[in-house]
């Protein structure tokens, strides 16, 4: 499968920013901005905790955003419709003075414009745990605004689910702009950041840095190793038609079924009540029968199948057809956000059950009606995650949507 979608880190990959030297005068020059209503000290520390906060959360249900102000808010004793005028007028006002800090890759603009003009989709995968606001104006500095590249996906706090070095966060990624990790190529400067966990998703993976420099030794295998015009050169001469697929592996696809469910709270959390039970077109499901039957196949399809596959020695596994349970069922009637609640606690139980196999069960085998001899990997791959990908594919059609509304520029 060719590649089709490139993804870029930004500081030290598009932008010259060395993150951790950033991070002291943007922690300083936000505080004294904010220090006519919040102790700056208290200030710092809510940020820190905040964004370890972030950098931790696993849970599907919950944005950056949510998990950031559970954590800062309080600390600081103030409420967010508080706080929020400062922080507005620190990106307008304070935050443009740190460009200082950083400095422009001649190459980040070319590259970028090659991209575009050769097709792919183009995704700024850099940390989500910044707002938007701040991601945008790093754009602008390093030449490769979003103003003038109509990029497909640009990941901030507003709306992701999980922070590197998660693979979530590349799982997410793909989720929503509807790619599929073997025809995904992950660039970025950062290897605990950047290539290792975007290898362990099976993504291909190109590391910016020094010629010459030895990666670690681990499961990632980056094609090339070099400075961006590296690899502007080794894309340009067919170094993506040279990749063969990586294999699926049990953390990729754990973590493709937790950024599923986040994607469909993403894309729905919006949606008027009204427009639930509203059918695009007659022959097609609204979204509440699209919500009831995710809901049910998770409760009586796969988690009965992946019960029996760890309890049996090389089970049979039938075929079900679940698609006449809307009409048997009555899905049209049904309270669509009951149900969607309903389907994300079934997938918590089932990402709690994959949490306790081990290697070995992952591999089990077993004999499917349609696809025959299979094992729990392969058929989690099969069976879910691509049964997920259709159906937020057809919740996005649904909606006449791309990407959800707070990533649109």
């Amino acid at each position: 499968m060719p590649v089709t979608t490139l993804l870029f880190d930004l500081d030290d990959t598009l932008l010259g920013n060395d993150i951790r030297k950033f991070i002291p005068p943007y922690f300083q020059s936000f505080a004294a901005h904010i220090a006519p209503i919040a102790d700056p000290k208290k200030f710092v520390g809510g940020l820190i905790a905040g964004t370890q906060a972030m950098m931790a959360n696993a849970d599907p249900r919950h944005t950056l955003q949510q998990t950031f102000g559970e954590m800062f808010y309080p600390s600081l004793g103030i409420t967010d419709a508080q706080l929020q005028p400062y922080i507005d007028s620190f990106y307008v006002q304070k935050f443009p003075t740190l460009r200082r800090e950083t400095h422009t890759i001649p190459m980040a603009r070319e590259t970028i414009q090659w991209a575009f003009d050769s097709g792919f989709k183009v995704v700024i995968a850099t940390n989500a745990l910044f707002p938007r606001a701040a991601i945008l104006q790093r754009l602008n500095w390093a030449g490769v605004s979003a103003d003038e590249f109509p990029y497909s996906l640009i990941t901030t706090l507003e709306f992701m689910h999980f922070a590197k070095p998660n693979p979530e966060y590349y799982a997410e990624i793909l989720s929503l702009v509807d790619s599929r990790p073997e025809e995904t190529m992950m660039i970025g400067n950062d290897w605990a950041q950047d290539i290792a966990p975007a290898a362990q998703m099976g993504l291909h993976t190109f590391w910016i840095a020094r010629p010459g420099t030895t990666a670690p030794e681990n499961h990632a295998h980056p094609v090339g190793i070099g400075a961006l015009a590296d690899f502007f050169n080794w894309v340009r001469n067919a170094g993506l038609a040279s990749l063969s697929p990586l294999p699926a592996t049990a953390r990729a696809v754990r973590a493709q079924l937790a950024a599923s469910l986040a994607t469909l709270l993403e894309l729905t959390k919006d949606v008027p009540l009204e427009l639930w039970s509203r059918r695009p077109r007659e022959a097609e499901w609204s979204l509440a029968e699209i919500a009831c039957h995710v809901r049910d196949v998770e409760l009586e399809v796969n988690q009965p199948r992946f019960r029996k596959m760890i309890g049996e020695s090389n089970p049979f596994i039938s075929a079900i057809d679940s698609d006449p349970w809307a009409v048997e069922r009555d899905y049209k009637s049904q309270p669509g956000p009951a149900a969607l609640a309903a389907f994300a606690e079934a997938r918590l139980e089932t990402l709690s059950l994959l949490d306790r196999l081990t290697p070995d069960e992952w591999g089990r085998p077993a004999r499917h009606a349609v696809f025959g001899p299979t094992t729990l990997l392969e058929l989690l791959m099969i069976t879910i995650v691509e049964h997920d990908r259709s159906h937020l594919r057809q919740i996005k059609e649904n909606l006449n949507l791309q990407p959800p509304k707070s990533q649109v520029l």
